[in-house]
């Protein structure tokens, strides 16, 4: 029997949860400029501005993770911009729901 790389499935594991991720919090961030833009319900703002920090936080360290692991050229582009651009509409998701 072949033997499994663990490193090379810890490697797919993570990127699939990363690209799972990542449609979950752009969904999450229309959610509260939705619900900031309405104005229906107050309390939501701050559920979901809490959960906004969380997965900023998840996505930071499957980010961090990501890079130790040396990724591919492109794939290390796609990740990495796509990640930078999250981080700056959330940081202004969050400043636009603060105010």
């Amino acid at each position: 029997m072949r033997e499994f790389d663990l490193k090379h499935l810890a490697y797919h594991v993570l990127v699939s949860l990363y690209f799972i991720w990542l449609p979950l919090f752009c969904i999450l961030i229309g959610l509260q400029i939705n619900s900031k833009m309405s104005a229906q319900n107050g309390g939501m703002d701050k559920i979901l501005l809490l959960w906004i920090f969380l997965n900023l936080v998840i996505g930071t360290s499957l980010f961090s993770v990501l890079r130790l692991f040396g990724l591919s050229e492109r794939l290390g582009k796609i990740i990495s911009y796509s990640y930078c651009i999250l981080a700056v509409v959330s940081i202004v998701t969050v400043m636009f729901a603060l105010n």
